[in-house]
């Protein structure tokens, strides 16, 4: 804000300085200076004056939306807006101002303006002022003030043309960067501009029609790059500011299969490469800077139910609080009854874990859990709990708004067909395939949070505790049940390519529990 004052300062300034420090001393070079007021040219007093009415208007209706509206404010967006705002009025409030005065002005309003258009340009685009070589426009604004006062003669004309190359240069930088965001409404307005100032050159056109052309086109092309820049870059912060955990996860997905593409590819196109590049980054800056939104519903997610509720809100208030440390427990449990747990473990885990370093366990373990976290994906009523050494928990579904449990033992037992089937994609550094038992129980349970270090959502009931027997005495890359679960298999339809078969089992010996009935599936 304080950059934006002083610059608005600078420019409200700027015409009284350089008047009185340099072209007062053109005061009497009358054949080129001139002195008469605008407003004895009715026709042209008329025309600009109602344009400047009508820019003003603009603005303030601009101004105010932005302000009021807007859900961020674009300061180089507002600070063109209030300079040219003040450009208007005073051409609309000093009733004498002369023609002289009005044209110079108006270079002065340029020398301002036209780095704050810029600078909208290189943001959104993601580029600085060297990356257009902003240089090769501001020196041709400076000398076109400074010469003015030499206007039609042979000086002017000499600065004029090293202008020209000067701008030439510069839009032909612009030009290479045509496939960047609103690089063709840049070209677009800059060539206006330069098709007039051929006019003005050349004298195709009197002065007073010249610039009628060049506050015609001023209105439009700051009015137009204000509202068009704005406007998309409240679409950005929209749809960063709506930005979920899954939009997040989904952009490091893209961003990791370009990395991959690069790496698979030895030979990438060098057009490849740059939008390769573009995609990447255009990925990354829609990622928020503000992490706080993330961080509470990732909270949300390991604290469902409005657990500890109170505690989240405030911790959302506060954004120096981590807000997965700032949530205490809370003694109250939700209970559910018929859920669907499933446990899964990796057989002769033990055995790999002797057998290799930590670092090649931990790197087995990161394949397996994110090749089934891959696969849970695929079914909506079933949620991850945890994950305990080799071992993984799923229950389905705790977040029910009805009594759906034939829908989850049938998504259940999809998912523990898949896993059975992927695991086997999965080597050990020897090129050993791996194995798994799983085991699936259904009944009550409940759910809430304990501990107050690092809490969690936790599951907890006898139903558990079954299904991970289950999974314990099962064979080999098989899929033991319950009887709970086997006595619902009869009212649901599976697809006869799966090639269920399922054996019963009789005293089978779980811990703790006894001798019981089981029911194993393989593939």
């Amino acid at each position: 804000m304080i950059e934006i004052l002083i610059y608005l300062f600078l420019y409200c300034n700027a015409d009284d300085l350089l008047n009185k420090l340099y072209f007062s001393n053109f005061s009497d070079y009358s054949t080129i200076i001139n002195n008469d007021l605008i407003k004895i040219t009715p026709c042209f007093y008329y025309s600009i004056t109602n344009l400047n009415i009508f820019s003003l208007f603009l603005y303030c209706i601009y101004i105010i939306k932005n302000s009021i509206q807007y859900n961020s404010i674009n300061n180089y967006a507002i600070t063109l807006a209030l300079l040219y705002t003040k450009y208007t009025l005073t051409t609309l409030l000093n009733i004498n101002l002369t023609f002289t005065q009005f044209e110079r002005s108006r270079n002065i309003m340029w020398l301002f303006a036209t780095p704050l258009m810029l600078k909208m340009f290189c943001n959104i685009n993601n580029l600085k002022f060297r990356h257009i070589n902003i240089q090769y426009h501001t020196i041709p604004v400076i000398i076109n003030i400074f010469i003015y006062p030499y206007k039609n003669t042979t000086v002017y004309y000499y600065f004029t043309g090293f202008s020209w190359i000067l701008l030439f240069m510069f839009m032909q930088n612009l030009y290479t960067k045509r496939h960047l965001i609103f690089t063709n409404i840049y070209l677009f307005i800059w060539s206006i501009f330069m098709f007039i100032n051929i006019i003005d050159i050349f004298k195709i056109q009197d002065r007073y029609i010249i610039n009628l052309y060049y506050s015609f086109a001023d209105t439009i092309s700051k009015i137009m790059t204000s509202i068009i820049v704005n406007d998309y870059n409240e679409r950005e912060i929209m749809q960063t500011n709506t930005m979920d955990l899954q939009t997040v996860q989904f952009i490091s997905y893209i961003i990791k299969h370009i990395k991959k593409y690069k790496q698979d590819n030895a030979i990438i196109t060098k057009q490849c490469h740059k939008f390769l590049d573009f995609v990447s980054n255009r990925f990354l800056s829609k990622i928020p800077e503000n992490k706080t939104a993330l961080e509470q519903e990732l909270l949300q997610k390991i604290l469902p139910f409005n657990f500890c509720k109170e505690y989240i809100d405030n911790a959302s208030c506060n954004t120096n609080v981590n807000l997965l440390t700032s949530v205490k427990p809370n003694s109250k449990a939700i209970h559910f009854d018929m859920i669907c747990i499933l446990f899964s473990d990796i057989v002769n885990y033990t055995e790999l874990a002797k057998k290799y370093d930590d670092k090649v366990i931990f790197q087995l373990l990161y394949t397996i859990y994110t090749t089934f976290d891959n696969i849970i994906k695929k079914y909506p009523h079933l949620q991850k709990i945890e994950t305990i050494g080799d071992a993984y928990m799923v229950v389905g579904d705790i977040f029910r708004s009805s009594n759906n449990h034939k829908i989850v033992i049938k998504e259940v037992l999809l998912f523990a067909f898949d896993i059975v089937k992927e695991i086997k994609t999965i080597k050990t550094p020897d090129n050993l395939p791996l194995s798994i038992r799983v085991g699936i129980n259904m009944g009550n349970i409940s759910v809430g949070i304990l501990g107050n270090e690092l809490p969690r959502l936790c599951v907890v009931g006898n139903t558990v505790n079954m299904a991970a027997r289950l999974q314990s005495t099962a064979d080999v890359d098989t899929i033991q049940l319950s009887r709970h679960i086997f006595e619902q298999l009869e009212d649901i339809e599976f697809d006869k390519d799966l090639g269920i078969k399922i054996i019963k089992k009789e005293n089978v010996f779980l811990k703790n529990m006894g001798s019981v009935t089981t029911y194993n599936i393989s593939l």
